[in-house]
């Protein structure tokens, strides 16, 4: 969550976000929803491009804080499956040369193919793969207590324990709402389903779709509080590059063919909360029982 860092008290810096639809035509509701701070199209007339091709999320106002809401994924075997995702990018850079990864701002991967496919793996992002369950928007210092309380309450209600996703194996092509960037992500699933919330029973909606149970409940939070909800129908992805503007048809005529050799296997075992300038906060948590503990 470098990028959201960045941010500060919406007085500086842009930053980029993953959530979730591809592009398909000219349906808006398809469209790439954007990372951490991305423009996303209601604000256009208040949009400013950074010198890295982002474009700020939303205007700037003295005291506003960026803040997001996602679901960090603990990936087993991420060192061998970094590397497949290193060399994959080295070989979509020759394609799309402005392509960089998630949490580099500067540097374009084509602009040294042979070297960057040598030393591409070392920049994915190191364990910072997540899953976004809210835009990025502008909170006051005054109310993030509020919120981060309303969020504990609302998914201590709506989940009752972790469960394991599957992250991969095809690549996607996401484009946000005002097509000032590309992303390019790893769609994620459920491989095992979450135990029935308190009061459910197994084959309730939240017993087989755990994703459905932490976007409804995030959803209600900021409904109730006034902030912008996300959207009707997310698809659960995990963004690890991007790029400046739209550049969605030469990604998907290069990826055609390219893919991790099989899925990963994520944990998901809490929710987190970052506040640009501020630790993250983790707002849910729980065990899956079905990985082994990270240390091990």
């Amino acid at each position: 969550m470098d990028a959201l860092a960045a941010y500060g008290s919406d007085d500086d810096g842009n930053t980029d976000e993953p959530a979730s639809s591809p592009v398909n035509g000219d349906d808006a509701s398809k469209r790439k929803r954007p990372r951490d701070g991305e423009e996303d199209g209601r604000n256009d007339d208040a949009a400013r491009a950074s010198t890295s091709g982002r474009v700020r999320a939303f205007p700037h106002v003295q005291g506003n804080f960026a803040t997001h809401v996602y679901v960090p994924l603990a990936v087993t075997d991420w060192t061998e499956a970094r590397h497949e995702l290193g060399d994959i990018l080295a070989k979509l850079a020759r394609a799309v040369p402005t392509l960089r990864p998630i949490g580099t701002i500067n540097g374009n991967l084509g602009e040294d193919c042979d070297s960057a496919f040598d030393a591409i793996a070392s920049l994915v992002p190191d364990g910072d793969l997540h899953v976004s369950l809210s835009h990025t928007f502008p909170i006051r210092a005054a109310r993030k207590d509020g919120l981060l309380t309303a969020l504990r309450r609302g998914l201590a209600r709506d989940l009752a324990t972790g469960w394991d996703a599957l992250v991969g194996p095809n690549l996607e092509v996401f484009v946000n709402d005002a097509r000032t960037t590309t992303f390019l992500a790893l769609r994620v699933g459920t491989a095992s389903p979450i135990d029935p919330s308190p009061g459910t029973s197994p084959g309730t909606a939240n017993a087989r779709s755990p994703w459905k149970g932490a976007y409804s409940a995030v959803n209600g939070v900021m409904r109730e509080r006034g902030y912008p909800q996300f959207y009707e129908d997310p698809k659960p992805h995990a963004s690890f590059a991007w790029t400046p503007g739209d550049r969605d048809a030469e990604l998907r005529e290069a990826i055609e063919g390219l893919g991790l050799r099989s899925a990963l296997t994520a944990r998901v075992t809490r929710v987190a909360v970052k506040v640009s300038g501020q630790p993250e906060v983790t707002v849910w948590a729980r065990a899956t029982g079905k990985l082994p503990p990270p240390d091990v």
